[in-house]
């Protein structure tokens, strides 16, 4: 039988346990900006880092009510993680310009994911996170 590591305070998979994430709140103020709009802005930021196929960077999550939903528009798109759950995606909406697909949110997390349910992510390659450390 092969060996299986769990890692402590970690969500796993439960059909494969090698497959988890793990999440925080780094208690920092993140902005997300698109087009130099800023379409998040929260001091609640998740971040979760997740182990599965590959080790994936980390990924901020910002609250639902922190974000500029006159910018953001629910598209058609979905996926789903055998992890996380069934999610759906936003474009990004101003005047004549669309940018499909920029971000996510788990809007039928499993079970154990449920806390993603109030979250939001971006795709870091169409959409600037940035980090305001407070002093």
């Amino acid at each position: 039988m092969e060996q299986v590591t769990l890692i402590k305070s970690a969500i796993h998979r439960p059909d494969e346990p090698r497959h988890f994430m793990e999440y925080s709140y780094p208690n920092v103020r993140c902005v997300a900006t698109l087009n130099n709009h800023v379409i998040g802005d929260s001091k609640a930021v998740l971040k979760l880092s997740e182990v599965g196929y590959h080790i994936y960077d980390p990924v901020i999550y910002f609250p639902l009510a922190d974000l500029n939903m006159t910018l953001l528009r629910r598209s058609a798109k979905t996926s789903h993680c055998p992890l996380k759950g069934d999610t759906h995606y936003y474009d990004f909406v101003r005047d004549d310009s669309l940018v499909e697909a920029v971000g996510w949110c788990y809007s039928a997390p499993l079970d154990f994911a449920k806390t993603l349910a109030t979250y939001a992510a971006f795709d870091s390659r169409i959409v600037t996170i940035t980090r305001h450390d407070e002093n």
